[in-house]
């Protein structure tokens, strides 16, 4: 099956030691408080990542006023090309590599480096479809699928009720670049005649489905990734032959903005996550606090060897301050 390859441009663009602080569009703010906006996109661990940054800027250095502007993957991206966008703090342009290339090659959005080394996505069904599950009582469902084409004699088990005769595989929200890839996978395993692709309204709905199904131990094949809290929760694996190119998960920004704030590439420069670590604060907002605001701040206070090492001791304590340690 044919994949898209997955490329890296990591380019650093350093502007001049003593290049002016400008605000927002490049013009200095009024009140000389720099204005950066950040993309929101509707996946948590971007939302937290932004709420660190956030909190790092405004806290830690001061000066800074931080906004987010919430959307979809490729408007997003074009916002951060055109200048309305300052920084996206996740870029998984493996999904929209034509798109990134070309604005990599005009200059107007630079590669910052990567936020986490890997982003495995792809779509993924409970290991008791496979294997079963003595303890929940439940038997293997596909205990002959090996490749993704043997989804065909399944087709009556994951049943779309709104296609008689035809199977339902659950794909990412309307918007979302990795729908283009799920539809590809579709295409080129020759599923399309027998499998249609199911889109939910919202990340949400997409998580509630796979939660729901797996609850209840019925069938479910749909798209998914990690780092995420609910894939730390459930038992689930990926159907072979639909990986997506890893992903190298990296923070991109605008071009004109780097140039003028050398200070903020320097720090985004340096900042760096896993995947467990991902997972980790991902788990704390789902479980143990009520916004990315809060999982932002419990990762600032309780994984101190994680970030004091993108920032100076000044910024470092600034933030701790700010934080009440």
């Amino acid at each position: 099956m044919k994949v898209r390859v997955f490329m890296v441009f990591a380019v650093l663009m350093m502007a001049l030691a003593f290049a002016p602080v400008f605000g927002a569009g490049g013009q200095q703010a009024e009140d000389g408080v720099v204005e950066l906006t950040l993309a929101d996109a509707s996946w948590d661990s971007i939302l937290v990542h932004n709420r660190i940054v956030e909190f790092i800027l405004e806290e830690g250095y001061g000066g800074f006023e931080v906004d987010f502007i919430p959307g979809d993957t490729i408007p997003l991206f074009n916002g951060v090309a055109s200048g309305d966008i300052d920084i996206t703090m996740e870029s998984w342009h493996s999904n929209y590599m034509e798109a990134y290339e070309k604005e990599i090659a005009s200059g107007r959005v630079i590669n910052i480096g990567k936020n986490m080394p890997d982003g495995p996505q792809g779509w993924w069904m409970p290991r008791y479809m496979l294997e079963g599950d003595a303890a929940r009582g439940i038997e293997p469902m596909t205990p002959d699928l090996e490749r993704v084409e043997d989804l065909r004699q399944y087709v009556d088990l994951l049943e779309d009720r709104e296609n008689p005769g035809m199977g339902r595989i659950i794909f990412p929200p309307p918007g979302w670049s990795a729908a283009i890839v799920s539809e590809e996978i579709l295409e080129e395993s020759g599923l399309d005649d027998v499998f249609v692709g199911f889109l939910p309204g919202s990340g949400t709905a997409l998580a509630a489905s796979m939660k729901a199904a797996y609850q209840r131990g019925e069938p479910w094949v749909g798209y998914y990734w990690e780092p995420t809290a609910i894939m730390g929760e459930l038992d689930m694996v990926r159907v072979p032959g639909t990986e997506f190119p890893t992903a190298e998960v990296d923070i991109l920004m605008n071009a004109e903005r780097a140039q003028e704030l050398p200070e903020v590439v320097e720090f985004l420069s340096k900042y760096q996550t896993t995947v467990a670590d991902n997972n980790e604060f991902l788990y704390v907002l789902a479980n143990e606090v009520e916004s990315a605001e809060e999982a932002a701040q419990w990762f600032l206070r309780n994984k101190e060897e994680i970030w004091t090492p993108w920032v100076s001791t000044e910024v470092a304590a600034n933030v701790r301050a700010a934080l009440g340690n």
